[in-house]
């Protein structure tokens, strides 16, 4: 689709633009965060990263390598000239992923949230551009209490976005987000009936690198005032929830047999072992998140594939690392680093055949790795409810079983907000270590 309807939303520093954005989500709109997408190309090893730390220092980095963003923020927010130098690197690379979500979309109304909107000029592309209006005591409020922040690094980090006078002008819709979110929610939503998705621009120029043809020019029609007193017009089509899944029966077949005894169900051999084709097993790549959604799905005993701004979000925060075979994830697994501790989670494997032969290179990978940040322990977090498959790869890798309460503390912090009700805790030490942990 290259004719949906593109909002731009504006707003500054705990104005509350992510909770507009989450409003317009419900309300049926595909939603781009630019700044989780800054997040996600700020991952280490990226180019972005690599750019970043070459331009301000190692100093930015966390232990494990990732790019400390309170530390980068410090530093970019109090000189001008340094925010200047951060958002050359990185609005490019948010622009380009921004497109490809575009290219990909299948809604015919987007918003994109983005503090820099404007300046990284992708607000030309915008059918409509909305504002968020707030006052500054607000905003500060707001930003010490969700980013942690003293008052007056919330202060720098306001000041130094500037006046957003000018930014107003060029909205077409402005929402005071000043009061409660029913009064904001009344707002949107009859902000979001107004739209008409069919006054979308072309956007193939934008996109496709295709020329735009001439606009027909054609008598403007003011939408409608919104006010407190309009009575809202009933959603559109569009905008309304899709229909459930629709389930097909078949015609039942009789069973199949072994060795002639009734009753005995042998499970269709996958294609992969019928081929004998090796299986990759690698870190997941961006073009990788069509199978990442299906095999999350699986996992996840969901009806259909995980959208792709969730896939997309789970990417990155997670470090997913993936066997492939016939062209799909038959297992995965992800993990991260912390205080020297390498804490796995969401260990899937499609059959107890596939776990035999991912899951140990699996745990290579992710083993070979933890060592070259160091990292002094492996620890694997196994729901209590996993396949018996699945422990006993755990089990035949070398891992043993390990009582939260005797870790070191520092390997407590670096698990503990990550462990679910019911996780088991299994762990291998990569390297012997000055303290007895256990």
């Amino acid at each position: 689709m290259n004719t949906f309807y593109l909002i731009g939303l504006l707003g500054q520093i705990g104005s509350g633009k992510t909770t507009v954005l989450k409003m317009l989500a419900q309300l049926g709109a595909c939603t781009i965060d630019a700044d989780m997408l800054a997040h996600l190309t700020m991952q280490r090893g990226t180019p972005t990263w690599t750019a970043i730390v070459k331009t301000f220092g190692a100093s930015v980095l966390k232990p494990d390598g990732q790019i400390d963003r309170r530390k980068l923020g410090g530093l970019v927010f109090a000189k001008p000239e340094a925010l200047q130098q951060l958002e050359a690197i990185v609005h490019p690379a948010v622009r380009t992923l921004t497109q490809d979500l575009l290219r990909a979309n299948p809604k015919p109304v987007v918003v994109i949230e983005a503090i820099k909107l404007v300046e990284a000029g992708m607000h030309e592309w915008c059918d409509a551009l909305w504002a968020i209006d707030c006052t500054p005591a607000t905003q500060i409020e707001r930003v010490m209490r969700t980013r942690n922040l003293s008052q007056a690094e919330a202060e720098a980090r306001l000041a130094a976005q500037g006046s957003f006078e000018e930014k107003y002008k060029l909205a077409n819709v402005i929402i005071d987000n000043a009061g409660d979110k029913k009064a904001t929610l009344r707002q949107v939503e009859k902000a979001f009936r107004a739209i008409r998705p069919e006054t979308a621009r072309d956007k193939r120029e934008w996109l496709f690198g295709v020329p735009r043809e001439p606009e027909v020019q054609t008598e403007e029609v003011a939408p409608p005032a919104i006010t407190e007193e309009t009575t809202a017009p009933p959603l559109p089509d569009w905008a309304k929830e899709r229909p459930a899944v629709r389930v097909v029966t078949r015609q039942k077949t009789a069973p199949p047999t072994t060795g002639g005894k009734p009753g005995i169900i042998s499970p269709p051999t996958p294609d992969w072992a019928k081929s004998k084709t090796e299986v990759e097993v690698r870190r997941t790549r961006r073009s990788d998140l069509e199978m990442l959604s299906v095999a999350l799905a699986t996992k996840e005993n969901r009806t259909k594939p995980l959208s792709r701004e969730e896939t997309l979000k789970r990417f990155g925060e997670r470090g997913y690392r993936i066997a492939i075979a016939d062209k799909k994830i038959v297992a995965l697994a992800a993990w991260e680093a912390e205080n020297l501790v390498a804490s796995v989670r969401e260990m899937w494997t499609e059959s107890p055949d596939i776990a035999a032969l991912a899951l140990p290179r699996l745990f290579e990978l992710i083993e070979s790795e933890a060592g070259e940040l160091l990292c002094e322990i492996v620890l694997l977090m196994i729901p209590n409810s996993a396949s018996a498959h699945i422990v006993g790869q755990v089990r035949a890798a070398g891992y043993q079983p390990q009582d939260f309460k005797t870790l070191h503390k520092l390997w407590q912090q670096a698990v503990q907000d990550r462990m679910q009700p019911g996780d088991e805790l299994w762990g291998k030490k990569l390297r012997e270590v000055a303290v007895k942990p256990f």
